[in-house]
């Protein structure tokens, strides 16, 4: 009996580690205005991101200028009209929401340290295959 709860437990686990990495994938440009602390003056550019979301649990943010993973955040809402998520500590706060209908996306950071500094981006985002 041992060996069928392993041999079960065997022919189960690719099958729950495939489901596990369900990833979405968005392409987003975003024209985004920013400042590196709270004594400058707002500078502005075009930032292209692309924003994974995976297992309906997070967003991971990478930054195609710098080729880099900046941020990871936690899904608020993520249905068939909108995907939101955002990070909280006691330095920032980060949020995107993405209209699904529209395409229309926006990322923002707020930082609250001694420098200050932010960001926000307004662009349109599509959907990729993963």
């Amino acid at each position: 009996m041992k060996y069928i709860y392993i041999l079960i437990l065997l022919t189960l686990l690719p099958l729950r580690s495939h489901a596990e990495i369900k990833t979405t994938h968005y392409f987003c440009k975003m024209n985004t205005k920013f400042y590196e602390t709270d004594k400058n003056e707002w500078s502005q550019k075009n930032i292209d991101y692309d924003f994974y979301v995976e297992d309906n649990i997070n967003i991971r943010i990478f930054d195609r200028q710098i080729k880099d993973y900046i941020d990871t955040l936690d899904i608020l809402i993520n249905n068939d009209d909108a995907l939101v998520g955002y990070f909280l500590n006691d330095k920032m706060i980060n949020i995107f929401t993405f209209n699904k209908i529209s395409r229309s996306a926006k990322y923002s950071n707020m930082y609250f340290n001694e420098l200050g500094g932010g960001q926000i981006g307004v662009g349109q985002c599509y959907p990729r295959s993963v």
